[in-house]
C-alpha cells in the first residue's frame, strides 16, 4: 500500500523526469536559436522524419532493431526531433558504394541516407565528388575537425586496430608473433588465416608506412605460406576453432571482446607495431532524399552517448572521441593511418595488383 512518504519519493522522482526532459528541451532549443544553421537544419529533419542507413548489423549478439532504436534516442535526445532509422544492408561495403554511385551518376537519389564505410571502401564517393557537405565543426560544438575524413565531409565514428589473433589452446603467449616479421616464419605455414581484402596492404604500401616494394615483397612471401584466405568474421572463427590457429590480422577490439565477453580461446598480439588503423566513417551520399535527417543520425554517433551505443554495439569507439578505450589505445601505441589521398590515386591500380596475389591469379 502506498503511504505518504513512498507518494512524497514517487512524485519527486516524476518532478526530476520531467525537469530532466524541460532542461533538455531548452537546451536543444537555445543550440538551435544561436545557430540558424541548426535550426534549419533539424526543422528541416523533422519534415523528413526517417532515414535508410547503410551500416551493418551489431559485432555483438545484440538485435539490430535494438541498435537502431538506440541511435534514434540519442539523435532525439540531442536534436529533439524523431527520425526513424531504417536498415539496409543487403550489399557489403564496395557493393554498397558501387550501387549509390551508379545511382547518383544516373541523376536519381541514392538508395541510401546514410552510408558507413571505410575510408577505403567508399573513397569512390568521395573521389567523384558525390558526398553532401555539411559544416559539421560549425554546425555541432562536440565535433572537432580530427573526427572529421575526406577533406571534412566524412564523420569518423570509429577507429579499430588490426594486429594479429592467436588461439591461446594451440599457441602459447610466449610463442604468439612478436613482430609483423614474425608471421612469415615456416611454422606458420598452413596454419594461418589472412584477410582476403586490400585495405591493409594499401595502408602498407603508404609512402609514410612501408612502402610498396617491401609491401609486395612480403605479400608475396606469406603467400607462400598457404594461408586460408576469408573476411574478418571468416578469419576469426577459424581461430577460434583452431582450425587456422593464427591471423594475420583482426581487429583487435572484436578479439579482445570475444575473449572477455564470450569466453573464446583467442588473444591479441599485442607486441606487433604498429597497428593498422581501420578507420570506419558516416556521410550523406549527394542528392539523398532525406539529408538532414541523416545529418543529425550521423553526428549523434559522436556524442558521449553515441560512441557509448557504437562500444555497445560494434565493439569500437572513435580514437579522436576523448576517454574512449580506441583513444586510450592509441595514445601508447604506434599506428598508420590509411592516406585517402593515396589510395584515390593508386588505390585501383595497386588493389587489383594485391588481388592477383592473393587469389594466385
Amino acid at each position: 500500500m502506498w503511504n505518504f512518504g513512498s507518494l512524497r519519493r514517487f512524485g519527486e522522482a516524476i518532478a526530476l523526469v520531467v525537469v530532466g526532459y524541460f532542461v533538455l528541451a531548452s537546451t536543444v532549443h537555445a543550440a538551435a536559436a544561436a545557430n540558424p544553421k541548426l535550426a534549419a537544419i533539424i526543422q528541416k529533419a523533422t519534415q523528413e522524419a526517417e532515414i535508410v542507413y547503410q551500416g551493418p548489423d551489431p559485432a555483438t549478439s545484440l538485435p539490430t532493431s535494438d541498435m537502431l532504436r538506440d541511435m534514434e534516442l540519442v539523435t532525439e535526445k540531442y536534436f529533439g526531433v524523431k527520425i526513424r532509422v531504417k536498415v539496409d544492408n543487403a550489399l557489403g561495403f564496395p557493393a554498397a558504394t558501387t550501387k549509390a554511385l551508379t545511382e547518383i551518376k544516373s541523376g536519381a537519389p541514392p538508395t541510401y541516407d546514410l552510408m558507413y564505410q571505410t575510408v577505403v571502401s567508399g573513397a569512390p564517393l568521395y573521389a567523384d565528388k558525390a558526398v553532401e557537405h555539411f559544416p559539421w565543426v560549425e554546425l555541432f560544438p562536440f565535433i572537432k575537425a580530427d573526427d572529421l575524413e575526406w577533406n571534412g565531409q566524412a564523420l569518423i565514428n570509429q577507429t579499430l586496430f588490426v594486429q594479429p589473433a592467436y588461439n591461446k589452446n594451440l599457441i602459447k603467449p610466449k610463442d604468439a608473433p612478436k613482430s609483423w616479421e614474425d608471421i612469415l616464419n615456416s611454422r606458420w605455414k598452413g596454419k594461418l588465416g589472412l584477410l582476403i581484402y586490400p585495405d591493409p596492404w594499401l595502408v602498407l604500401s603508404q609512402p609514410r608506412a612501408w612502402g610498396e616494394e617491401k609491401t609486395f615483397a612480403y605479400l608475396k612471401k606469406l603467400i607462400e605460406l598457404k594461408p586460408k584466405l576469408g573476411r574478418f568474421p571468416e578469419v576469426h572463427e577459424r581461430v577460434v576453432s583452431g582450425e587456422t590457429p593464427l591471423a594475420w590480422g583482426q581487429h583487435r577490439e572484436r578479439t579482445l571482446y570475444a575473449r572477455d565477453q564470450l569466453g573464446a580461446p583467442v588473444d591479441n598480439a599485442d607486441d606487433v607495431s604498429p597497428a593498422l588503423l581501420w578507420i570506419n566513417i558516416l556521410f550523406v551520399p549527394k542528392g539523398a532524399r532525406h539529408p538532414n535527417a541523416a545529418a543529425l543520425v550521423g553526428a549523434a554517433m559522436l556524442t558521449k552517448e553515441g560512441q557509448e551505443l557504437q562500444l555497445k554495439y560494434q565493439v569500437a569507439t572513435s580514437m579522436y572521441s576523448p576517454d574512449t578505450p580506441a583513444a586510450k589505445f592509441a595514445a601508447k601505441r604506434k599506428v598508420i593511418k590509411p592516406d585517402v589521398e593515396f589510395v584515390i590515386e593508386k588505390g585501383p591500380a595497386l588493389s587489383k595488383k594485391i588481388s592477383s596475389i592473393l587469389l594466385g591469379k
